[in-house]
């Protein structure tokens, strides 16, 4: 199973990062990796909440959060998607630091194809996933600080649309 961590601060309240982190709904306003993201569940937010982040080449990931600690963090569970991942979570967790915020982020994930898939995370997949996750805390700070988000041409189709 591959494992890493890694964090971010940002310039911002505790309750403002909490705000953005726990919509689970609105992730891709936030993370360049997702086009767009939606909540599935009855609950926009809390344990059990679930959503649907749909990805640049078509694909998808269904997510549950669980571990739900009101103010504090929770834990996604990637528990279907079309990437090559066989589970994953990821773990999010909030800690003011002065006027800042720290977002530590912990992944953890285990790959389809067995040895194969072993290969393919030490060859490719676990610096894609590093990447991305760094993209998504990068993301989660200038979306907070600044309020612009990582996908504005969706942006645009949401305010069209209202």
């Amino acid at each position: 199973m591959g494992s890493f961590a890694t964090s971010v601060r940002i310039e911002a309240p505790k309750e403002r990062v909490w705000e953005v982190l726990s919509d689970l709904g609105s992730i891709y306003k936030w993370n360049p990796g997702i086009t767009h993201s939606y909540t599935t569940s009855d609950a926009a937010t809390g344990e059990n909440a679930m959503r649907q982040c749909d990805l640049p080449d078509g694909g998808f990931l269904r997510e549950r959060a669980f571990n739900w600690n009101e103010g504090e963090g929770f834990t996604i569970n990637v528990y279907e998607t079309s990437l090559p991942m066989k589970e994953s979570f990821v773990d999010f967790r909030a800690t003011p630091e002065g006027d800042a915020t720290v977002v530590k982020l912990k992944m953890d994930y285990k790959l389809k194809f067995g040895p194969v898939g072993a290969l393919l995370d030490a060859v490719f997949v676990g610096r894609q996933a590093r990447k991305g996750m760094t993209d998504l805390l990068t993301g989660l700070k200038e979306y907070v600080e600044t309020g612009k988000q990582a996908n504005p041409s969706r942006a645009d189709e949401t305010a069209a649309a209202a």
